[in-house]
């Protein structure tokens, strides 16, 4: 998929566009398929996706018959066992950009690279000069503050600029993840948590990002102002959340059907635009920005993520500090296509989403979403909570599943934020 996504950044820049339109060339997606269909590992992926084995998330011994939800624990194979707090880095927005991640990279350089070794390692020499060029290129054109915090995490690292970009919009497109905001009977407070499965057909992917996903407290003028969940050297926040305010995950949208390639396709397609102009932004940029904004309550959380032009498909689950505070938005690049909201007087007091739209039938070979709502229902309203839902639902197979990196419990009316990593190898394959 690496190999892929760089192959297409370059093969989109090759691309001429007649189009008056500022929107990618309708003729774009057809002459990239035919240009990577020569490449062998476009082909493999195509074929591994067609392998029930590696392309269904039912549980090992369930498949065809009924869903296992028993809750499963195991060992990590390092040592670092299932369910240990990830390691908390405190972020200071005062510091300049380019200073804020040193200490978080010291910490984590030797693993950080492992995982940056892993990607570029099937890149041809020239496909990856070629792409610091492009990244270089476009260096002017992105937003100041990634720009400088990103350069600070190449200097730690001893990498180039253009690699640390290109791995900051690769992560941008590649999460799987169960997202759940739900609202408790008993107190009316809501309750937000999220599996981060991430490594699609890369499992090495997934056991190293479990090595450097961090939990980071950014502050400001000497006070916290949110809290987030990443991957040391990644800038952008997929969750996060500001006490008292919102809490908000962020999930890839994917299409039904076993091969998800096309939606993958799409996105490749808009980040070349993120590099060629600055109105396609990714999401997970946007959600940081946001949550930086002290000012920004529930409402306008929803209104700005609702409104806002994105390079990417994708999910948004918030949460806020009210009954009834939960929203799912289901947004396309351009629009809001469906806001899907907690009513928990008309019997629905929680939303469980996952990388496909809620209306339709899950997929048969990724099915999370009907195990998450049948375990969250058996725990039932009266009894949600941050641990209830943490070892009942998240902790059930699939929705823990062999790509699970790592799992976030929050509640901005209580100010509680914790993450776990995850690590099961004997749940469901997601690959």
């Amino acid at each position: 998929f690496f190999d892929i996504f760089c192959s297409c950044l370059l093969a989109l820049r090759e691309m001429p566009c007649h189009s008056s339109r500022r929107r990618p060339c309708a003729e774009r997606p057809t002459r990239m398929m035919r240009l990577l269909m020569r490449r062998r590992v476009f082909v493999l992926v195509l074929i591994t996706s067609l392998i029930s084995r590696g392309a269904s998330l039912a549980p090992v011994a369930a498949r065809g018959h009924a869903v296992d939800v028993e809750v499963t624990k195991h060992p990590h194979p390092s040592g670092r066992d299932d369910g240990t707090i990830l390691d908390k880095f405190r972020v200071d927005l005062d510091d300049p950009p380019r200073q804020r991640w040193k200490h978080v990279m010291m910490a984590n350089k030797e693993k950080a690279r492992v995982t940056m070794s892993y990607l570029f390692s099937s890149l041809p020499k020239t496909v990856h000069a070629e792409i610091n060029v492009l990244v270089s290129n476009a260096e002017a054109r992105l937003p100041l503050w990634a720009r400088e915090e990103m350069l600070g995490v190449a200097d730690v690292l001893n990498v180039t600029f253009g690699d640390v970009v290109v791995v900051n919009l690769f992560f941008e497109i590649t999460p799987f993840c169960t997202s759940i905001v739900s609202q408790s009977a008993a107190s009316g407070k809501i309750y937000h948590a999220r599996n981060m499965d991430f490594g699609l057909a890369m499992p090495e992917l997934s056991a190293s990002l479990r090595d450097i996903a961090v939990d980071v407290e950014f502050w400001k003028a000497g006070k916290l102002a949110f809290s987030a969940t990443t991957f040391a050297g990644y800038v952008g926040v997929a969750t996060g959340m500001r006490a008292g305010a919102f809490s908000i995950t962020a999930n890839e949208r994917e299409m039904t059907g076993s091969i998800p390639i096309p939606n993958i396709f799409k996105s490749l397609i808009n980040f070349v635009d993120i590099l060629m102009k600055t109105d396609a932004y990714p999401v997970t940029w946007a959600v940081r920005e946001l949550l930086e904004d002290g000012k920004t309550d529930f409402d306008g959380a929803v209104s700005v993520l609702g409104a806002r032009k994105f390079a990417t498909q994708m999910y948004l689950t918030v949460g806020g500090v009210s009954p009834g505070e939960g929203v799912v938005l289901t947004r396309g690049r351009n629009e809001l296509l469906d806001t899907w909201r907690i009513d928990a007087d008309a019997g629905q007091w929680f939303l469980v989403q996952t990388n496909y739209d809620h209306w339709i039938p899950m997929p048969p070979w990724d099915n999370r979403k009907v195990p998450a709502e049948k375990a969250i229902t058996e725990v039932g309203a009266e009894e949600i909570s941050p641990v209830t839902i943490y070892e009942r639902v998240l902790s059930r197979d699939p929705v823990l599943n062999e790509l699970t990196v790592y799992s976030t419990s929050m509640s901005c009316s209580e100010g509680t934020y914790e993450s776990r990593v995850r690590d099961c190898p004997k749940c469901s394959p997601f690959r």
